[in-house]
């Protein structure tokens, strides 16, 4: 396997994996790779058919992006892993197989459980400029800059559709509500005040079941919360990380 991943910072520091959602890419966390990297070696990886990672089209795609994220995971000691919506579902399967990895899991706009409406695969299906119209719309806080909605849209267009169309599959049969609470790795939630995608219920089910975890709502975000609020994203995981054992 070859496995993309954009980093920068020293690699001797604390290294954080970042993970990101459907149809994203290390794009996702330009704001964490460039306002972390001062103190932390920063590594945001491109799951297979996204960004400049080849399409393995394998069978088990969950498996895949699994294999995908063990890869890198295992190039470091002991790394903390992030991930965001898809990511975050992705970071906690890994951390529920593969605990002993690392050292703590950043858990973004995500839940135990993450139901697809079908209006989204219809609009994939039929209408992929609709579907684009509909990240800007639904994925932000109403303040969002339209300049950092834009940014966001065209990141997007760069996915292919079958690409975003199995991540929202992956995400609509996604459901370990009943074996979370086995995630024994400490734990940093964060979501947006304002994030109708996963919305705070999701994130506080996991804080209710997750034994060592900590929780953050950050105001004025959606659903993108570590691009739209990245200062004050940044400032929470830096924080957390350097209290790390």
């Amino acid at each position: 396997m070859s496995v993309n991943f954009e980093e920068m910072g020293d690699p001797s520091r604390n290294t954080i994996i970042f993970v990101h959602g459907a149809g994203g890419s290390a794009a996702s966390w330009f704001m964490q790779l460039r306002g972390l990297s001062d103190d932390f070696h920063v590594v945001a990886l491109e799951l297979n058919g996204h960004g400049k990672s080849k399409d393995r089209a394998e069978k088990d795609i969950r498996q895949s992006y699994l294999d995908d994220i063990d890869e890198i995971v295992k190039q470091f000691d002991r790394p903390v892993l992030g991930g965001h919506s898809m990511g975050g579902a992705l970071t906690q399967l890994y951390s529920l197989t593969h605990p002993e990895n690392t050292r703590g899991i950043i858990l973004v706009g995500t839940g135990a459980k993450l139901r697809v409406t079908p209006v989204v695969f219809n609009l994939l299906e039929n209408d992929f400029d609709g579907y684009i119209e509909a990240v800007g719309n639904f994925m932000f806080h109403e303040n969002t800059s339209e300049d950092m909605v834009e940014t966001s849209k065209h990141e997007v267009r760069k996915c292919p559709v079958q690409v975003i169309k199995r991540d929202f599959e992956l995400c609509d049969k996604f459901d370990i509500m009943d074996t979370v609470e086995k995630i024994k790795t400490p734990t940093l939630i964060v979501v947006g005040d304002s994030d109708v995608m996963t919305p705070i219920k999701y994130s506080t089910y996991l804080k209710d079941k997750i034994e060592d975890s900590t929780m953050h709502v950050i105001e004025d975000a959606g659903h993108l919360v570590m691009f739209e609020k990245f200062g004050v994203f940044n400032e929470l995981v830096a924080n957390w990380v350097r209290e790390l054992n």
